[in-house]
């Protein structure tokens, strides 16, 4: 179990801090948390093993519960502008920053899977409804969405951008081909004919204009992919 102390955030306010969890609270905490799952010291163990193995069972899980609720504390702090310490009292700077580059990381990679999400749900919406669409709502692969009628956002650059940066999500597991032949498929042209029918009359030129456009864009980022040119 890591011992720490930490520095407080100068402008935190004591009364609403998230402190980080001491050894003891956290035993604490982990041993209520043992009990409420059932592990007990003379309990008999299910499995047929020992005694002794079901209590070590019981130490090994207690230990991964301290030390995860000491792990989520000391991000908390650092999260509140706290500065860690180390077992002997000393400022850690360097595990300090690490978790601040990690929080900021955590930050982006929840930015770019709040994108994704988004577009995702705008192209469930609008393929799951027969109401007529516009330009401007119509789900088009970019980071922000448009609020004109007007094609110059869809560049090269800025639908890769959008595409492709949830892919360095750590936890994403689809790759760069997969997203760019999936995105292919839904933007084919002749794929479109359904959606066509529902676009308003004002914009259906300009809506069938930036389809060929993105799908253009992505013709090309397969190419590259497949060269080995990919930027």
């Amino acid at each position: 179990m890591r011992g720490y102390l930490a520095f407080p955030p100068p402008t935190y306010s004591a009364s609403t801090s998230v402190l980080p969890l001491k050894v003891a609270e956290a035993t604490s905490a982990c041993a209520t948390w043992g009990n409420r799952q059932g592990f007990h010291d003379k309990g008999q163990p299910e499995d047929g093993g020992s005694a002794e193995q079901a209590m070590e069972g019981e130490r090994r899980k207690r230990r991964d519960c301290e030390r995860t609720l000491s792990e989520r504390s000391e991000i908390e702090w650092v999260r509140a502008g706290g500065v860690l310490r180390d077992a002997f009292g000393r400022r850690d700077k360097g595990r300090t920053e690490r978790i601040r580059q990690d929080l900021k990381v955590q930050d982006v990679e929840r930015e770019r899977t709040a994108r994704w999400e988004a577009y995702e749900a705008r192209w469930r919406a609008m393929q799951s409804s027969m109401a007529p669409i516009g330009f401007v709502e119509f789900p088009w692969p970019l980071r922000v969405r448009v609020s004109s009628r007007d094609l110059s956002g869809l560049t090269r650059s800025a639908v890769s951008d959008f595409l492709l940066e949830s892919l360095a999500v750590r936890t994403n597991t689809t790759t760069r081909r997969e997203r760019i032949r999936s995105s292919l498929l839904r933007w084919h042209p002749d794929k479109m004919s359904l959606v066509l029918g529902r676009v308003v009359l004002d914009d259906l030129e300009l809506v069938r204009e930036g389809i060929h456009v993105v799908f253009s864009i992505l013709k090309a980022l397969q190419d590259a992919e497949r060269t080995g040119t990919m930027e």
